[in-house]
């Protein structure tokens, strides 16, 4: 299998926060979220892929090539979108647009055209009289507009309205579609997750507690509910976390095709539930 990008043994030391022997392989062709608690690494990760911030171990490639003695190179096929809008607000964009075409030799005056008429972007319309959901598809429009093989998008998604959010999200689907390209985005909304990753990535205190293919992760995983008593039959190698709350767990196991042995009530786990009891259930 070819990676779009190898993470290995990455570590970034701050005084009060570590994140810790980052491990990361991910394929092109695939959607990769991102998920984890406010503080939990996320900005970090993403930060140190693009080199805005000083690794303290590890290393990173991306199409193959060091992210370090090859950043000039791999950054000309790479687009990157933040959760906020990166360009001032006196800007429109036409006035974007010719700053970077002096930034980018594969930039597409064509391609950016079209896409903000797809996106229904005005192109002389100012930055500041632009919503949220327009600045963000401004943004990926820019992040586009040079023919990126590997986007990587920073909680683009948080805030919007969910049409805007389900047409960034079906944008991201047909980019990789070809089996060429690759996405990697943080977020927390959960649900987007279910619509179009292949794999996801979940950080906690700074370490990468899994990351697995989305379906995989579900047919695993089943969602217990019973009393505390009967919580104590559970076999504990099935179990992968619970808590209790005035008597009633909540419990993680494995081997959803044994749920006949279970007491309680047994559910499909979603991608909050599978989260919220890794870090509540104190398996981390």
């Amino acid at each position: 299998m070819n990676f779009v990008m190898e993470i290995e043994g990455l570590s970034k030391n701050y005084k009060y926060f570590s994140l810790t022997d980052i491990n990361l392989k991910i394929p092109y062709g695939h959607i990769v979220g991102l998920i984890g608690e406010n503080g939990a690494g996320k900005t970090t990760l993403i930060s140190l892929i693009l080199n805005q911030i000083k690794r303290s171990n590890g290393s990173i490639k991306i199409f193959g090539k060091d992210n370090l003695q090859k950043e000039k190179e791999i950054k000309e096929d790479i687009g990157f979108v933040m959760d906020e809008c990166c360009f001032h607000n006196c800007l429109s964009p036409n006035n974007i647009q010719k700053i970077m075409q002096k930034i980018y030799r594969n930039w597409d005056s064509s391609q950016y055209t079209q896409l903000l008429k797809n996106f229904q972007i005005v192109n002389t319309k100012k930055i500041s009289e632009m919503s949220k959901g327009m600045k963000s598809k401004l943004m990926l429009a820019v992040a586009m507009s040079h023919h990126p093989k590997f986007l990587i998008l920073d909680e683009i998604t948080s805030g919007l309205d969910p049409v805007i959010r389900d047409d960034i999200l079906m944008f991201l689907k047909d980019f990789v579609m070809n089996g060429e390209n690759a996405v990697f985005f943080s977020t927390h909304i959960t649900s987007d997750l279910d619509k179009v990753a292949d794999d996801i990535a979940f950080l906690n205190n700074g370490q990468l507690v899994f990351y697995e293919n989305i379906k995989k992760l579900k047919n695993e995983y089943a969602l217990l509910q019973c009393n505390q008593k009967e919580l104590l039959s559970v076999n504990p190698n099935d179990m992968i976390a619970h808590y209790v709350v005035n008597d009633q767990a909540i419990a993680l196991i494995h081997n959803y095709v044994r749920q006949e042995f279970y007491p309680g009530t047994i559910t499909s786990p979603t991608i909050d539930d599978i989260m919220l009891l890794y870090i509540k259930g104190g398996c981390i």
